[in-house]
């Protein structure tokens, strides 16, 4: 291409052409000029970004055994892994959820600060200090996409006046916490799904089931369904086009199996939408035969990973089809007893099977 057409181009038309960029490349054409370099805080380059989806969809997050306070993520539609760093943050910190382009992260000693931040533009602000001291045992995070604001749902802890469940919500537009409905006292599940303006989560004790949380009225409530499937131990829920999902084992003609099932809201029954093949359920848990398998939807595909475990694939709803992730150079079976960081911690699989946008545009400071 002409050289002098890039030349004369306006700066309007350039930075609409660097807000379409994949991520990684434009934080490399950073290095191009000063302009460039400075352009990533510019209002008016952050509104075009906000005006496309990310060009790399989502990300599904694997930790990076080798190196303290690092992710990795997966991105379905180049087929490539990628870093993402968090070492600009306090050391001790676990990411606990993420939404819009933001990731919600946890002190893991008290207070139990939370930090939220974009890991791409490494913008981080520290929330002030919840009423709860506790740590909670359920994080979940939800953006409008119009307004940029965000809610931090924390629940799980104990109140000392009346030692009950609490839920705490952080609301970016007034900048502090307050106290929300109370939580039936169930056993929960650490992972949480957001879904047409809920939050979902189950319960694992003697009456497992599922639990929703309205985030427009801050209401608690039990869905009622017909049996819940699989194994209580191994069910992890996931959100696919705004539909409620379940993973988990199941034995079949004496065969134990990973199945995934959606809820069919008219008749709220489980349909099972598909069975991992044998061989590859044995490749998966022939290493690691523990409980630990995380899951994340996006779309019309679900990702699932292990803890401790280099092995990661999809599977395609809408296809009925898996495939094996490709492998990650920078992930290594941690069965060739690979020494951990000196400072590695529970941050290193919190947020295993999770999935992450890559926004340029999202920012943890609310402008109203």
């Amino acid at each position: 291409m002409d050289e002098r057409l890039w030349c004369d181009l306006q700066e309007e038309l350039v930075d609409r052409v660097l807000a379409r960029l994949p991520v990684d490349s434009f934080l490399r054409l950073r290095a191009v000029c000063k302009r460039w370099n400075s352009i990533m805080f510019s209002p008016g380059f952050l509104a075009d970004c906000s005006q496309v989806s990310s060009t790399l969809g989502h990300y599904f997050i694997k930790a990076d055994r080798r190196a303290d306070r690092m992710l990795l993520g997966y991105s379905t539609t180049l087929a490539k892994w990628h870093r993402i760093p968090f070492d600009f943050l306090p050391m001790q910190i676990q990411p606990a959820a993420s939404a819009g382009g933001l990731v919600c992260l946890v002190a893991d000693y008290r207070p139990f600060a939370f930090f939220v931040c974009n890991p791409i533009t490494k913008v981080a602000r520290q929330l002030p200090p919840r009423i709860c001291k506790r740590r909670p045992r359920i994080v979940c995070m939800v953006v409008d996409r119009l307004s940029k604001a965000y809610k931090i749902i924390a629940a799980g802890g104990y109140r000392s006046d009346d030692d009950c469940w609490t839920t705490e919500v952080f609301d970016s537009v007034t900048g502090c916490w307050r106290v929300s409905g109370s939580l039936l006292q169930d056993e929960l599940t650490k992972r949480t799904i957001c879904c047409r303006g809920s939050l979902y989560c189950l319960t694992c004790g003697p009456n497992s089931g599922l639990l929703v949380f309205n985030i427009s009225n801050e209401v608690w409530s039990r869905v009622k369904t017909q049996r819940m499937p699989g194994n209580v131990k191994s069910r992890q829920l996931f959100e696919c086009k705004g539909r409620i999902g379940i993973v988990g084992k199941a034995s079949r003609n004496q065969t134990l199996g990973l199945c995934v099932w959606l809820l069919e809201l008219k008749t709220m029954k489980w349909v099972e939408q598909g069975r991992m093949p044998p061989d590859m359920f044995d490749r998966l848990y022939k290493k690691w035969p523990c409980d630990s398998m995380y899951c994340a939807g996006h779309g019309d595909i679900i990702f699932f990973t292990r803890f401790y475990s280099p092995l990661s694939l999809t599977f395609s709803i809408s296809k009925k089809q898996w495939d094996w992730v490709p492998p990650s150079p920078m992930l290594r079976d941690v069965s060739l007893n690979v020494p951990r960081p000196r400072n590695w911690s529970v941050f290193q699989h919190e947020l295993d099977g999770f999935s992450f946008e890559p926004r340029l545009d999202a920012t943890p400071f609310y402008k109203s």
